[in-house]
């Protein structure tokens, strides 16, 4: 019994030994005919694999938040209705409840810490370097990343060990709702080409992992969803430079993103991407404008007031803050801006891109 218990499991590993060794052939092959650094046929999938917040942080904090981090609702809760004064439900509980799914832009009761540190993770978005842009850890400047800006000195959202660095990150591995991916067609070289076409679909099928499922692997494949993810489907220009691919910004892109259950996306304009290349990988930016109440829509959907306490993050006080760090599409009746700018961590793996119903499909998507 034991015997054919380890013969048995044995088996069911055989597609990830042999996608592995699909993949290391392959390059071995490329290698050693000399041929250039080029993906068959001149195309090569990647899926995202991991997706959070580009944030910027130092160990102790102190640069880029001296002074502190901010309140949860706990904290904010224990402020505002001390214990042993009469209260009631509604006057307490549920009106907090009902500020955070219904949100204003008034001023806060309570002090906000915005990050206050000159360094952040992110691209120049509108060309200029403005007297309050960041500047990369690398030296460039002109850095907009309102969003790390609002969301620096808040528990959650630094990793790592963040409710959110965690949760929402974890979240793009484990859900086939979340699965993003690009497929780069006309690549004559991946270290060096001056015109590629990046195309964005959603993917239908689980992450190819090793044996402990936490890892994801090389080499699987991704099924385009041509039905409920036909709207997502993007394509945009690019070109790579020293294996770094930049592309020509997307007017509006919209992100599944599905945490703790909830299926919510974000919206994200000017959408363009930074990532340096691998045959087996990529890693870096994606980096735009979000949509400020579909970022906020999408953090509450997810998060209950008990996982936004855990990271000390006050919806009432953060949404005040993204409206207030709001630096792009001003609303042309109130001339406030409706969006923030931000960068996302990305990587991925290479993947195998299926396109179930032709190539015909998906042109339609994009004509559309």
């Amino acid at each position: 019994m034991t015997a054919y218990i380890g013969r048995q499991a044995s088996k069911s590993r055989w597609p990830a030994i042999l996608a592995c060794v699909a993949v290391v052939t392959s390059l071995t092959v490329r290698a050693e005919s000399g041929a250039p650094n080029a993906p068959k046929d001149g195309a090569i999938g990647y899926v995202i694999t991991d997706l959070f917040w580009a944030v910027y942080q130092t160990p102790d904090a102190r640069e880029e938040c001296p002074k502190g981090f901010n309140d949860g609702p706990r904290e904010q809760f224990a402020t505002l209705f001390p214990a042993g004064e009469p209260r009631t439900v509604v006057a307490t509980q549920l009106k907090q409840e009902i500020a955070t799914w219904h949100p204003t832009a008034n001023a806060d009761s309570f002090p906000f810490y915005a990050v206050e540190g000159p360094l952040s993770y992110g691209l120049n978005l509108d060309g200029k370097v403005d007297p309050d842009d960041f500047t990369h850890p690398n030296g460039a400047r002109g850095i907009d990343n309102e969003v790390y800006r609002a969301v620096g000195c808040i528990i959650g959202f630094r990793g790592p060990v963040g409710v959110e660095y965690i949760f929402q990150n974890k979240a793009i591995t484990d859900r086939r709702y979340n699965r993003t991916m690009i497929e780069l067609t006309g690549v004559d070289d991946l270290t060096n080409d001056d015109n590629v076409t990046v195309t964005i679909y959603r993917g239908l099928d689980r992450l190819l992992t090793d044996a402990t499922g936490n890892k994801v692997m090389a080499g699987g494949s991704q099924r385009i969803d041509t039905r409920w993810g036909a709207s997502l489907i993007q394509q945009t220009q690019g070109k790579i430079v020293d294996a770094v691919l930049t592309t020509e910004p997307l007017e509006k892109v919209l992100i599944p993103w599905m945490n703790l259950g909830v299926p919510t996306f974000q919206i994200i304009r000017d959408m363009r991407l930074q990532l340096t290349l691998t045959p087996t990988g990529a890693e870096g930016l994606v980096a735009g404008y979000a949509d400020v109440d579909t970022w906020y829509r999408q953090l509450i959907r997810n998060d209950s007031s008990h996982h936004l306490s855990n990271g000390q993050i006050s919806g009432i006080s953060l949404y005040k803050a993204l409206r207030r760090l709001a630096d792009a599409y001003p609303d042309p009746e109130t001339g406030a801006n409706t969006a923030i700018s931000m960068a996302l961590d990305a990587k991925f793996a290479q993947v195998f891109v299926v396109h179930p119903q032709g190539d015909d499909v998906v042109a339609k998507a994009v004509s559309q």
